[in-house]
């Protein structure tokens, strides 16, 4: 063999030394990726839903005032330990039926002020968040859709009407996109916060029955999503206001429901002291819940809805 055929072999036996080397490694390193495959992190999550105290009527301005300039800083900052994807509506009168608001978000953020009606309002998930996000920091997402001036009769209690339907729908692509980030989600609980769209005549006589099959359909449908099909539901009385006639007769309709069902949870919140009276100072909006007492609706919500989370094990504990 002369000198140039000795160089050719000599240079073609080292490119295909490199060539099963290279695929030795790729072999290596693809049996490596499949051996340590991330499993999915099991997660809580909540929903918020209902009509405008469930979205977030509530100034946040009003907070350094009625809670102190501390909270508000700390609630301005927001809490990244608990994640909120949210989407929120007004039910009006027009050719659209449902507006949305401006306040959006089709992805995960931390909890923070400016989440409710639009940037300057707020809703429960302050007051959850608040409480939650040192023991559950991490293990618990939140997901919100609600309609202001919305009535359960009309708009959340059939199938077949378009708010359920596309409460459904968001849901579901929130849990999917959970799900897309590695997560394995289980809704563990729905906060209501509605019925004074249905504290009038030829409304509040049916809110049992119609609550009683919203939350079959519910529980239905987001089995499908999450496999519980025994997820809490957590009602919260309405307001005292006399904007709603019938408040007393609604709110016993959430207390018979509530009694059927440990799964079943009524929130009394007349007795806990919420109200609607000192907000705006000129010109009180006593539809909605004044800031200290929207904080405390979502607290509330957090320490009954609780007892259904996952249990935390020793080492979360600590």
């Amino acid at each position: 063999m002369n000198v140039y055929k000795t160089l050719v072999y000599y240079i073609g036996m080292k490119k295909l030394a490199k060539i099963v080397l290279l695929s030795a490694m790729t072999l290596i390193v693809s049996g490596c990726s499949n051996t340590t495959k991330k499993e999915p992190i099991p997660v809580d999550v909540v929903v918020i839903s209902g009509q405008s105290n469930g979205v977030g009527c509530t100034h946040a301005s009003y907070i350094p005032r009625s809670i102190g300039y501390s909270k508000y800083e700390e609630y301005m900052s927001g809490y990244p330990e608990i994640q909120i994807a949210f989407d929120s509506w007004t039910k009006d009168e027009g050719p659209r039926f449902y507006s949305q608001n401006k306040s959006k978000n089709n992805d995960f953020v931390k909890v923070m002020l400016g989440q409710g009606n639009n940037e300057a309002n707020f809703g429960p998930e302050i007051g959850i968040a608040e409480y939650t996000h040192e023991k559950y920091a991490n293990k618990l997402f939140l997901i919100k859709y609600a309609c202001g001036a919305s009535n359960l009769k009309d708009d959340w209690a059939k199938r077949d009407s378009p708010m359920y339907g596309r409460f459904v729908e968001y849901v579901k692509y929130q849990m999917e996109n959970l799900k897309s980030k590695g997560y394995l989600p289980t809704i563990k609980a729905l906060c209501w916060m509605q019925g004074e769209g249905d504290s009038y005549d030829t409304y509040y006589q049916d809110y049992y029955n119609n609550t009683k099959g919203f939350v079959t359909n519910l529980r239905e449908d987001f089995f499908e999503l999450s496999g519980n099909r025994d997820f809490a539901f957590i009602d919260a009385g309405i307001s005292n206001s006399r904007l709603w006639q019938y408040y007393r007769k609604v709110n016993e309709a959430k207390k018979q429901f509530a009694a059927e069902s440990d799964n079943n949870i009524y929130i009394d919140t007349i007795d806990a002291g919420l109200h609607t009276s000192e907000e705006p100072y000129d010109n009180p909006d006593t539809a909605h819940y004044d800031s200290e007492s929207e904080v405390l609706l979502g607290q509330l919500f957090a320490q009954n809805f609780e007892p259904f989370l996952t249990p935390l094990n020793s080492e979360n504990s600590d």
